[in-house]
């Protein structure tokens, strides 16, 4: 028991040290170019651990400057955190390796991570900036979890379909992202223009633009499929509704539609088509209505708590009050795709079921 402790401990410090070494090294260059005015090293390491933590989708609440209300910052890039992902994958590979026990390596691996994740949290708060203690374990040991499945086995090749057609789907609509920015470019060059953060601060603002892309491309599916979603207070921007105050000064918000667009509707054709052809090919290999009904309920149930997690992740408040909410909702995108399957079943399982049944009836009389 000893040595998987150990063994488990080294592995979950080297997949913090993979992630949060790299940021200290970042916040401490960018703190010794713009310079202090205090000389005190211990903001850019409190900082390198903030954008650690933010890397876990930890939120913050910030006290922001005076004449300001109280903010809070959880809107955060999804995209990064494929790295404290990684690390905490290739630990636990390791673990693994070492201990020959899959089970308890990942056990003890997640709850060391999730320790030093928590005493981290409550370690950096300042005045300021206060990491949310609460939820600080629950999403870094989702993470970790996550992190640690092996996605190859048997019971995950149900989801194949579903799951690539998912990606697919966030493929395609960050191609129209990227379409729109280049139709809009004098708009992008405009945000571009107004921040001007130098070759440094460019080169990492970029960085991070390119980090948010999966929330982006998050907001762009519940764009193209009716539900929208918010830039601010009081702000909705869907096919049928273009409600926008103001935009911050982010180039890739230059992609944001400039009028009304129902004709896009004819999108939600796409996530029809897609639980079409799941539910035809669970019909098409089970015959039996029970298993048909549960294999369509197992297969499909998963991915809506999958899109509840994504969308919850992406949406959220940035910064101030103002700001909130920013991205989409947490039940539209997956209420669309639920009512949507709901109606496949009706279609395709149940009330040919009640038709057949209500023909062996009055064959009977």
């Amino acid at each position: 028991m000893g040595r998987i402790l150990l063994v488990a401990f080294q592995q979950a410090l080297r997949s913090v040290a993979l992630t949060l070494l790299p940021l200290s090294f970042i916040a401490l260059f960018a703190w010794s170019t713009a310079g202090s005015a205090t000389g005190n090293t211990s903001d850019p390491i409190r900082a390198a651990i903030w954008m650690w933590l933010g890397s876990h989708l930890v939120p913050f609440k910030l006290s922001l400057a005076s004449g300001f209300s109280s903010g809070a910052l959880s809107y955060l890039p999804i995209g990064a955190a494929i790295f404290p992902w990684l690390a905490i994958r290739s630990g636990f590979r390791r673990a693994t390796e070492f201990l020959e026990n899959p089970r308890g390596a990942r056990t003890f691996v997640v709850f060391f991570y999730t320790a030093l994740a928590t005493i981290a949290a409550a370690l950096s708060q300042s005045t300021n900036i206060k990491p949310n203690i609460f939820l600080t374990p629950l999403f870094v040991l989702l993470l970790a979890l996550s992190a640690t499945i092996n996605y190859q086995a048997e019971p995950f090749q149900r989801y194949k379909f579903l799951f690539q057609a998912f990606i697919a789907l966030l493929g395609a609509t960050t191609l129209v992202i990227g379409i729109s920015l280049i139709m809009h470019f004098e708009i992008v060059k405009s945000l571009a223009i107004v921040i001007q953060p130098g070759i440094m601060g460019g080169v990492l603002f970029t960085i991070l633009q390119l980090l948010y892309l999966p929330n982006i491309a998050l907001a762009g599916i519940s764009y193209l499929f009716g539900s929208g979603f918010s830039l601010g207070l009081g702000t909705l921007i869907s096919p049928l509704t273009l409600n926008i105050n103001s935009i911050p000064a982010i180039p890739i918000l230059g992609a944001l539609p400039t009028a009304k667009h129902p004709l896009l509707l004819l999108t939600l054709l796409i996530p029809i088509l897609v639980i079409a052809l799941n539910q035809f090919k669970i019909f098409h290999k089970f015959s039996e209505f029970r298993l048909r009904q549960k294999e369509v309920l197992v297969t499909v149930f998963p991915l809506i708590i999958l899109l509840v997690l994504f969308s919850y992740f992406a949406g959220g408040t940035l910064l101030t009050q103002d700001m909130k909410p920013v991205g989409i909702s947490w039940w539209k995108l997956p209420a669309i795709f639920g009512a949507i399957q709901v109606l496949a079943l009706l279609i395709g399982l149940y009330v040919p079921k009640l038709v057949k049944a209500i023909k062996a009836r009055k064959s009977e009389i």
